[in-house]
């Protein structure tokens, strides 16, 4: 595909997604505050603040518009900043800005396990997510993601030699002249003035670095997640009502889509481009894919609770039946008012 093609295709994808984004996101928000039983507590908020997040990943997304991509041993996230009238201190902020998105997003995933996990056991730890705590799980996530910038900032920052060694492969396939763009991303093997081939630690340091950011909202979420499952098949063959266990399971199967989802659309593309430059593995074929796929992921994101939480799910079947002039179903559960204030 021609690159002036590309671009305009990829804008147009963009714009539908963020518009996408926005309009689901907003509506959970409103199904959440309006359709939300009291059974769930302060987890309304987490959900609320994963909303929120999503729409600023994807208003970052189209304000950005970042072309991904990999050359030999170099991986990278690129903007055109001199035609849209950006300043480039400006536009190495935004880059770097929605490069940290990804590592906010895997820490709310950590964050969402840690609730349910708190809520299942019973023990009292739930006290933790407590007005007076709330803030600080909500600082969690924003953490994670100014550690990726913190990464891409400074290590994987633009300098002449990387800039050298990606610039015929940037004009090649987005027509862009790299004086005229800002770009984030390593390069593990470029080369000197003298042409010689050399070994970038810096590259590696951020590298490293990314994995060690990366696997601690992994080793909570498989912890967390096996743990949950385990109470929630134990929770199946005891006595607890009809109504809170299926609610549990309601929750746990949204929030395991919810990783399922950044798994295959986030962390498996970008762990494959991020790994095979080392070994300077041709992977040019994931660049346009991931591109667009990293556009589409804020839109798809909160999906599973609308189609896995009764609640949610329903009240959207009843704005379908006032539509089509229907009477509205009657709710599917009731709310059990003898543990009306556990909290799930």
């Amino acid at each position: 595909m021609h690159a002036k093609t590309f671009e305009r295709v990829k804008f147009v994808f963009q714009s539908i997604s963020v518009v996408f984004s926005w309009f689901i996101n907003f509506f959970l928000i409103y199904l959440i505050l309006t359709r939300s039983p009291k059974k769930m507590g302060n987890y309304r908020y987490l959900m609320i603040y994963f909303c929120c997040f999503s729409i600023f990943f994807s208003s970052m997304d189209i304000i950005v518009q970042p072309n991904i991509h990999t050359y030999k041993s170099a991986f990278f996230m690129v903007m055109d900043y001199n035609n849209r009238g950006i300043p480039k201190w400006m536009a190495k902020i935004l880059i770097c800005t929605m490069c940290g998105c990804f590592g906010t997003t895997i820490y709310g995933i950590a964050v969402h396990f840690i609730y349910r996990l708190f809520a299942l056991e019973r023990q009292g730890r739930l006290r933790f997510f407590q007005e007076k705590y709330l803030i600080l799980w909500f600082l969690l996530p924003i953490a994670g993601g100014a550690a990726w910038f913190s990464v891409c900032f400074t290590l994987f920052s633009m300098d002449p030699l990387k800039s050298e060694y990606i610039r015929q492969t940037t004009k090649e396939f987005f027509d862009l002249n790299l004086d005229d763009a800002a770009y984030a991303g390593a390069a593990f093997y470029p080369y000197d003035r003298n042409g010689t081939q050399i070994i970038n630690m810096r590259s590696f340091y951020g590298f490293g670095l990314f994995l060690t950011v990366m696997s601690i909202p992994f080793m909570v979420v498989l912890y967390a997640g096996g743990k949950s499952y385990m109470i929630i098949s134990a929770l199946l063959k005891q006595g607890e009502t009809r109504y809170a266990k299926n609610l549990q399971m309601q929750l746990y199967k949204a929030l395991v889509a919810q990783t399922v989802i950044p798994i295959f659309l986030l962390f498996i593309p970008f762990g494959t481009i991020f790994i095979l430059p080392i070994f300077e593995i041709n992977c040019q074929f994931l660049s346009a894919p991931i591109t667009f796929v990293y556009a589409l992921y804020p839109a798809v994101d909160p999906l599973p609770i609308l189609f896995f939480v009764d609640y949610y799910r329903m009240a959207i079947t009843d704005i379908f039946d006032k539509i089509r002039c229907k009477s509205p179903r009657v709710g599917i559960y009731e709310e059990d008012p003898s543990r009306s204030n556990d909290r799930i």
